[in-house]
């Protein structure tokens, strides 16, 4: 079974898709239906989801914002949009974000189902290659136990050739880390490789996802900005690539354990 949360400000809406749709039959367990983006947040925080069916317009934290948010702590959960505005704006970030789909309101159970099976498909399709990968990989050192030591050697020129694609998508994140839409397709693309491989190399190589180096890097920016009280904190939130104050203050303080403005006293 795999595990879905929804976000969704209208309660009769909210209620509607908990209780319309036969989420157990599509091999979903349902974990909840939070309010609001901050809501969501803290949820995704406590037990990550497969799958978040968010809307877009919610007070505190709109989907776009939370998907954002969500993504940079958890690249692996697919998101679904949910939402009345039909705007070209909104469907091209939630490309950015790589968000799965985008179904408008009013809301129809049946399309639902069948956007969430869907989805429910394409992750049983990759767990079903994982598991073909590790059974391959095991074969292989079962069948081939006179061959540690060429494939040691092996491993090791792998792991410079790692290395070095690493590096270069290291290169490109700090050459645009403070581009808004900067999204794990564009470090992808810059170094030729698909974004789930780039996305397990990175973290193989540094112990982190190219979101949280992304992350890292913008708050590293900020708290210089932060010491030059001539620049505003609105200015420093455009400066290193956030549309939110909240949002980056909320990054920040994660990273630092005090918010902006607080750093900002320590240096005046």
């Amino acid at each position: 079974m795999f595990k879905l949360l929804i976000a969704e400000d209208v309660k009769i809406v909210r209620e509607t898709l908990v209780r319309a749709i036969d989420w157990n039959a599509l091999g979903i367990t349902l974990l909840g239906a939070a309010e609001n983006g901050e809501e969501a947040l803290a949820w995704v925080e406590r037990e990550a989801p497969d799958l978040l069916l968010t809307d877009v317009g919610m007070p505190k934290m709109n989907g776009l914002e939370l998907i954002e948010a969500v993504k940079a702590r958890k690249p692996e959960i697919r998101c679904i949009i949910l939402s009345g505005l039909n705007e070209f704006e909104h469907a091209r970030k939630a490309i950015k974000l790589q968000v799965l789909d985008y179904v408008l309101k009013p809301i129809d159970p049946a399309e639902i189902t069948t956007v969430v099976a869907r989805a429910v498909e394409g992750l049983r399709k990759e767990q079903e290659e994982r598991r073909g990968l590790e059974l391959a990989e095991q074969a292989v050192k079962e069948s081939l136990p006179n061959l540690t030591e060429v494939l040691s050697q092996e491993e090791w020129a792998g792991d410079l050739k790692k290395k070095k694609l690493v590096e270069q998508a290291i290169a490109y994140v700090k050459a645009h880390f403070a581009r808004r839409e900067l999204a794990l397709s564009d470090v992808a693309a810059s170094v030729g490789l698909s974004e789930k491989y780039t996305n397990r190399l990175f973290k193989e190589v540094t112990g982190q996802t190219i979101n949280h180096w992304i992350i890292r890097l913008r708050m590293e920016e900020a708290a210089r900005l932060l010491k030059d009280p001539a620049i505003r904190i609105y200015e420093i939130c455009e400066n290193i690539g956030y549309a939110d104050q909240d949002h980056f203050r909320e990054s920040f303080k994660k990273q630092f354990g005090v918010t902006p403005t607080e750093y900002r006293n320590r240096w005046l």
